[in-house]
């Protein structure tokens, strides 16, 4: 009986942690931005697959637009590290840098779709999995 009773408390507490700490990311703009650059990229990937390229650069556009706005938000990492000074300048630097990248991937992934260059654009579409996977591991708090 003190087992199941345990084991209940842990997965209460378990799953009660998950959502007090996804609720302090959800209240942040950098979240915002990052739910909104996938809903993009959803719409983006199926302009893609239906062959219209032209509504894929626009979606392009308005990815970029975002990780801008991103560049300036500070992730909840560093909130929850407690960052500040010298390590908090050069987190942030680190992280502005990781974001350039990706846009500069992004605005060649619009060129390639302005250009139905369809190589160049399955190349740019691996670089973005690779950006996500540098982004998420380096900066993505536990939320």
């Amino acid at each position: 009986m003190y087992k199941r009773l345990f084991i209940g408390a842990l997965a209460t507490l378990a799953f009660s942690t998950n959502v007090l700490a996804h609720g302090a990311c959800e209240g942040r703009p950098l979240h915002h931005d990052m739910e909104n650059i996938k809903t993009e990229l959803k719409s983006m990937a199926s302009s893609l697959k239906s062959g219209d390229n032209e509504q894929a650069a626009k979606k392009v556009e308005q990815v970029i637009a975002l990780f801008k706005d991103a560049r300036s938000q500070t992730p909840y990492l560093f909130v929850e590290k407690k960052l500040s000074g010298d390590a908090l300048a050069k987190e942030t630097a680190e992280y502005q840098s990781v974001i350039d990248d990706t846009i500069q991937v992004f605005s060649s992934l619009e060129t390639a779709l302005e250009n139905n260059d369809s190589a160049k654009i399955k190349t740019l579409m691996g670089e973005i999995g690779k950006q996500k996977h540098i982004g998420h591991s380096t900066f993505k708090a536990d939320c």
